[in-house]
């Protein structure tokens, strides 16, 4: 009986010593066997696979962050399209961001709006069809105004800049951004105010010729007959007149005149009165086809000769032929200064008359 009993323990205990050995064996025990080297190290658990392949040199068992980018990379290479996957630690910054900077902002051609129209005004974009110009609209850097004799429109061109078109004036807008308005004057008069407060800069430029008009802050005339010849007048604040490379600064109550292919002139004072001279004609009957129309004006003011305008020399000077047709001609002038003063004449009658002479008499043939 105790024979027994000691052979069925030791029975018992050889199974559970086999027991022992085979279950790590069988099953595992938490470590792994090296098959070149004696020595154990503890499994890696199985990580999440990566959003995209690995990149050369970084650890495959490196843990991914939340965007499935690597610390240390770019979170936006991780995300579909290039996109940015947002931050990447709870600082929200990105792990390689730099010091926060903001972006530049880019802002849009704003309008000019037209705020009063009188008389005959059109406009046009581009090189399109002339159409009424309406008191409400908005135009922008595409868009050109002009007037006839008896119009007038006033336009709102960027925050507290003002420009006024005179009668029998072209004018463009060139360009309306945050700070600056630079518009054109084509041909005729403009007169501008600035509010100094708003931050703004206002340019008027001048068909045929470089000449600028440059303001922040007052009010001021420009006067051009579009070849050339332009001249401005400053009645608040002052103004920096550009043409070739040289500036004059224009102050309150002064002019200063550029000439065609000339740099401004010294600012001189603005003269109390528009002066207009015309000379009469030599023959008020002739049997010629033209004339000559001579006269005197303030210098840098552009003069119409039955609404051509003429060119004017330095001293104010003016002469200009003028095609007379069969009958009575009457022949007007008319000047407009840096203020948008105006003034006109008419001279007096001119009559042609072509047909040849008649002679009434009696021919007798014979001896008396």
């Amino acid at each position: 009986m105790n024979r027994s009993l000691l052979l069925a323990a030791a029975v018992s205990v050889g199974v559970l010593l086999a027991a022992l050995w085979l279950y790590p064996r069988l099953f595992g025990d938490g470590t792994t066997h090296s098959p070149d080297a004696g020595v154990t190290r503890p499994v890696t658990p199985a990580r999440t696979p990566d959003a995209g392949p690995s990149s050369p040199g970084v650890d495959a068992g490196t843990a991914t962050n939340d965007a499935g980018a690597r610390p240390g990379a770019d979170a936006g290479a991780a995300a579909p399209g290039g996109a940015d996957a947002g931050p990447a630690d709870p600082s929200g910054r990105r792990p390689d961001a730099g010091p926060h900077t903001k972006a530049p902002v880019s802002v849009p051609d704003q309008g000019a709006k037209v705020i009063a129209v009188s008389g005959f005004a059109e406009t046009r974009r581009g090189q399109g069809r002339w159409t009424k110009l309406k008191k409400g609209q908005v135009l922008d850097a595409r868009d050109s105004v002009r007037t006839g004799r008896n119009g007038e429109a006033r336009l709102q061109v960027g925050d507290g800049v003002e420009v006024r078109v005179s009668p029998r004036s072209e004018f463009s807008i060139r360009e309306i951004t945050e700070g600056l308005s630079r518009v054109r004057l084509e041909v005729g008069h403009v007169s501008a105010s600035i509010d100094e407060k708003g931050n703004r800069v206002l340019r008027v430029e001048a068909a045929g010729s470089d000449a600028v008009a440059e303001s922040s802050g007052g009010s001021f005339g420009m006067v051009s007959d579009g070849l050339g010849q332009v001249a401005v007048a400053t009645t608040k604040g002052q103004v920096k007149l550009k043409a070739k490379g040289q500036t004059q600064i224009v102050g309150e109550g002064e002019q200063s005149v550029v000439m065609k292919n000339a740099a401004p002139s010294a600012p001189t004072p603005v003269p109390k009165s528009l002066l207009l001279k015309v000379a009469d004609p030599v023959r008020r009957k002739t049997n010629a086809t033209v004339t000559y129309v001579e006269g005197h004006t303030s210098p840098g003011s552009v003069v119409r000769v039955d609404g051509k305008i003429t060119t004017v020399t330095k001293a104010g000077k003016f002469r200009v032929p003028v095609r007379l047709k069969d009958g009575e001609n009457r022949i007007n002038v008319a000047v407009t200064d840096s203020l948008g003063r105006t003034k006109q004449e008419r001279m007096p009658s001119i009559v042609v008359d072509r047909e040849k002479p008649t002679i009434d008499a009696e021919v007798k043939w014979g001896s008396p």
